[in-house]
């Protein structure tokens, strides 16, 4: 009896502990199944988001440049010889006239009496030439081919200056054997004046005309203002843009090679100069942008992100200014879009 009724208990305390182990699987296995159905449900993406409203574009054109001299002169000697000397460095001021540099020709023949001789028959011609020309027998063509054959016969030969300016670059030392025609300086004539050269777009450069009016920003320099001067007829090689030249109304203080900023107002000579109302939106809403077309995601009614394409017109201190694709009031991704694809539930994070 006492055996039947231990095995009675024996029995009961398994069955529940079965229980608690049934229990305990079906716990973990309702568990496994919620945890599993998390990612089925699609979780939205975090972004922000820009309200697309109205601004106001001036009738300007915004671009980035280099500050340049109008004419930066390379100076080399039309011989060839050996660098005697070479009394400018960069940055130096020079004169109309002055010596730069001498050379000592190496063609000028190899025997030295032989020499000697050339460059007495040269001078000899062209004293007798000069007299001719002054008292009208000679032509200038006569005069013009003594003095070339009197340079050339000479054993040493000058690099004098051709305007006021300064010396940009230096490209050879004394000593130096150099070729004729190889470069020796750069000189930037002041005469000239300094400008800033700046690319624009097909669509920019048609807004754009001589004459009107610039604005220019240096950095570290006070601000400028200037003219456009020059636009070029032919599209830049391999740059797909187009080079403006403004002139600065005060340079003197520039250097070539310094970057600027320039402003186009491009309402001079016109009648209309009230600005227009354009859409803006942040840079950072683009996506796969080219030239004048880009992507954006726009957030519809739902809270889902549509893919758009638009189609802008430059980059305004305002942000990008968009002419076609979006319509005031538009909610366009800025922050996440990039993590973001055509047709996901996103949720707009508050500011």
């Amino acid at each position: 009896m006492r055996n039947q009724r231990s095995q009675f208990a024996m029995l009961a305390v398994a069955l529940a502990f079965a229980g608690m182990a049934g229990a305990g699987c079906s716990a973990k296995s309702g568990e496994a199944s919620a945890a599993a159905a998390v990612p089925e449900a699609k979780r939205n993406v975090e972004v922000e988001v820009h309200e697309v409203a109205q601004g106001l574009q001036a009738n300007a054109v915004r671009a980035s440049g280099m500050v340049a001299f109008k004419n930066e002169t390379t100076l080399a000697f039309n011989s060839a010889g050996q660098i005697e000397t070479l009394s400018v460095d960069q940055g130096a001021q020079v004169y109309t006239g002055q010596v730069l540099a001498t050379l000592r020709r190496t063609a000028a023949g190899a025997d030295a009496a032989e020499a000697d001789l050339a460059r007495k028959t040269a001078q000899q011609t062209f004293d007798r030439v000069s007299r001719l020309f002054a008292s009208g027998a000679a032509s200038q063509s006569d005069l013009d081919a003594a003095t070339l054959a009197l340079e050339r016969a000479r054993e040493t030969i000058s690099l004098t200056a051709p305007a006021s300016g300064v010396i940009l670059r230096r490209d050879a030392v004394r000593g130096q054997v150099v070729a004729a025609g190889q470069s020796v300086l750069q000189l930037g004539e002041a005469k000239a004046g300094v400008v800033v050269r700046a690319s624009l777009s097909s669509t920019d450069l048609g807004r754009v005309k001589i004459g009107d009016a610039v604005e220019i920003e240096v950095r570290g320099r006070e601000h400028r203002t200037g003219k456009v001067t020059q636009i070029s007829p032919k599209m830049a090689a391999g740059m797909g843009a187009f080079e403006i030249e403004a002139r600065f109304d005060d340079g003197a203080d520039l250097r070539s090679g310094e970057v600027a900023e320039v402003l186009i107002s491009t309402t001079s000579g016109s009648a209309d100069t009230t600005a227009q109302a354009v859409l803006f939106i942040p840079a950072i809403s683009l996506i796969d942008a080219r030239a004048d077309q880009a992507m954006v995601y726009v957030v519809d009614g739902a809270g889902v992100a549509r893919r758009r394409a638009i189609r802008t017109e430059g980059v305004m201190e305002q942000g990008v200014a968009v002419v076609e694709g979006l319509k005031e009031g538009d909610q366009v991704i800025t922050r996440g879009a990039s993590m973001v694809r055509d047709g996901d539930r996103v949720a707009v994070k508050k500011g």
